[in-house]
């Protein structure tokens, strides 16, 4: 089944559902509490929230925009670095869940042109394509992004560092004598919710003063923190020189794994490699206090992450086209004829430049 429900119905329907969401922690932007947040600050007051899937069962979670009724889309946007179009199940989704939904899908009025499913772990991309496929959708699978991670389950902070290449470890092992708490410079961890809005100070001062573009939802950062520290998951790292915050890290942590979801430091301070050191001290603390099974640096390729961590795992999407609607069809076929151009470009073999043509 798949209906379309206000915002507060969607709010009532997933409070209900909270213990059932908020069980699997593997995805903690598939948690109640995340996708309330969502709701809250994202989504606008004239998108179309459709849910799938009953009580009990795998919920799905979509939107439409007004000016495009038939395309649906996750509920999500790039606040969250994972989407589960099977939300609510504990184990790994199954064939059934993914035919349930393609069942819903076909059968709601108005019938979906399209269905765009985003970011996805591949086991659930393969679930959906199966599942669409089987009742004659057309699909295509697009790359999203890599997530970087380490596996660490019971690893101590000293060979965890063992193991970190070494112009790394000289880096921290120079800089980190400054940060000793007898100078100027120091490091702060803020897990407790009273300290939180201060601490959210200093991590915007920092933020203003970096490479970041500007938060086009301005609260919401700071907001989910707060939410994280009543809960109990908040690691906000800052480090100072003097009274001016000059780097800072925000981490949550649940079900034994470590989420590094923003950061930042003030580059007029690079000399001081203060995020090298604070970033150190986050992962002294996941790994010996915490004792997390795994850290992820969530969204994106970024070069430095392969100094800290070891694994790569892809991110990908699924686009389905309805081709018994019109749009669909056409979007169908646009989808098709972009899968074969990417065939013959990758079968295609590489031009050779002479070195006679360099040269002339």
């Amino acid at each position: 089944m798949i209906r379309r429900v206000t915002r507060p119905e969607l709010r009532t329907i997933i409070d209900a559902q909270a213990a059932r969401l908020d069980a699997d922690a593997a995805n903690p932007f598939a948690t109640s509490v995340f996708t309330l947040h969502l709701l809250d600050q994202v989504a606008r007051d004239d998108w179309h929230l459709w849910i799938a899937g009953e009580a009990g069962s795998a919920l799905t979670l979509l939107y439409a925009e007004p000016s495009a009724p038939t395309r649906l889309r996750a509920l999500t946007n790039y606040y969250a670095s994972l989407y589960s179009p099977f939300a609510g199940v504990s184990d790994t989704a199954s064939p059934a869940a993914a035919t349930a939904l393609v069942q819903a899908l076909g059968r709601s009025r108005p019938s979906p042109a399209t269905v765009e499913l985003a970011p996805l772990t591949t086991a659930d991309a393969d679930l959906c394509v199966d599942a669409f496929r089987q009742f004659g959708w057309v699909t295509r699978r697009f790359s999203c992004f890599g997530n970087w991670y380490l596996p660490c389950d019971g690893l101590s902070f000293d060979a965890y560092m063992q193991a970190r290449p070494s112009q790394l470890v000289n880096t921290w092992t120079r800089k980190s004598r400054k940060f000793n708490g007898k100078g100027q410079e120091r490091l702060q961890l803020v897990t407790a919710p009273a300290d939180v809005t201060a601490a959210m100070q200093a991590y915007n001062t920092v933020y203003a003063k970096s490479w970041k573009q500007p938060e086009p939802y301005p609260t919401f950062v700071a907001d989910w923190a707060a939410l994280c520290a009543e809960r109990g998951w908040l690691r906000l790292g800052v480090a100072w020189s003097g009274d001016v915050p000059v780097a800072a890290q925000l981490w949550f942590t649940l079900g034994r794994r470590a989420f590094i979801y923003k950061l930042a430091y003030d580059e007029a301070y690079a000399k001081l490699s203060a995020g090298t050191v604070l970033s150190a001290m986050m992962f002294r603390h996941a790994l010996e206090v915490d004792r997390v099974a795994e850290i992820d640096y969530l969204t994106g390729d970024d070069g430095y992450k392969r100094s800290w961590v070891t694994e790569r795992r892809e991110r990908v999407g699924v686009i389905a086209c309805n081709p018994r609607t019109w749009r669909g069809a056409v979007q169908g076929a646009y989808e098709l004829a972009g899968t074969l151009r990417e065939r013959f470009r990758r079968a295609a073999p590489a031009t050779v430049v002479q070195p006679e043509a360099v040269a002339a």
